[in-house]
């Protein structure tokens, strides 16, 4: 555990952001080594379904410049899905099917109990944020991606938020507005590059089960150990 800047955590943090995947989530089996690529539940999807060439191919493009998006990239994506048939049974199983993260539900009851606000803020999928949040019982959950099946179970269409890279701070703008914070009154726990962006606005920033010196450089403080529970030092009881 690196605490880079020993005096940040005694700033006053009312509000408690995640990214969901890698951190909330446990992505156990893959690893992302590009800079301009995070590892998330997207890699699983096409892994389940058969088609991993499909997502090494979209990455590739994408790290080459070839989308001029994020957005672009996972629209790609959801047409190669429908393409290649993804059933809302078989998705819905993929999306029950991911683990929460050691000391996720013990961190967020635990901050319930001492008086924060939490959200998630993610550039994976709607339905597996909608789940977390309930499982945690998060006050917001913000996700990229939501798609939508017809009556056949088919994936019919899908709907794209841009809360990825620089938009996730666009969306924790909009919480922090809405609560009546700054953003030096937060704090936001992530573990890739597209959490990078937030890292630099909040006023406290968490590195967590981080592969990349880019990351961990960008944060104020670097969690080692694959526990959540080790976050709560840095947040305290608030007062009443």
């Amino acid at each position: 555990m690196l605490d880079m800047q020993p005096n940040i955590s005694r700033r006053k943090i009312g509000l408690v952001l995640f990214d969901m995947d890698g951190v909330l989530i446990d992505i156990t089996g893959y690893n992302e080594n590009a800079k301009k690529v995070a590892v998330s539940t997207w890699n699983a999807v096409f892994d389940k379904i058969g088609i991993y060439s499909e997502h090494e191919r979209l990455k590739k493009l994408f790290i080459k410049g070839i989308f001029s998006s994020y957005m672009e990239w996972t629209h790609e994506a959801c047409r190669l899905l429908r393409k290649h048939g993804l059933k809302q049974a078989k998705f819905m199983e993929i999306i029950n099917s991911r683990p929460l993260m050691r000391g996720a539900r013990e961190l967020l009851f635990e901050l319930k109990k001492r008086g924060y606000k939490t959200a998630v803020i993610t550039g994976s999928f709607k339905e597996l944020a909608e789940r977390i949040k309930k499982l945690l019982g998060l006050d917001f959950a913000i996700a990229h991606c939501e798609l939508i099946f017809d009556k056949d179970n088919n994936l019919k269409e899908w709907k794209l938020t841009p809360c990825d890279f620089g938009g996730k701070v666009e969306f924790f703008n909009k919480i922090v507005n809405r609560l009546g914070l700054k953003t030096i009154n937060c704090a936001y726990i992530g573990d890739e590059v597209n959490d990078i962006p937030i890292f630099k606005k909040v006023g406290l920033s968490i590195a967590f089960n981080c592969r990349k010196r880019d990351v961990e450089k960008s944060a104020h403080i670097v969690i080692e150990k694959k526990d959540l529970r080790g976050i709560l030092q840095y947040l305290p009881p608030l007062d009443k």
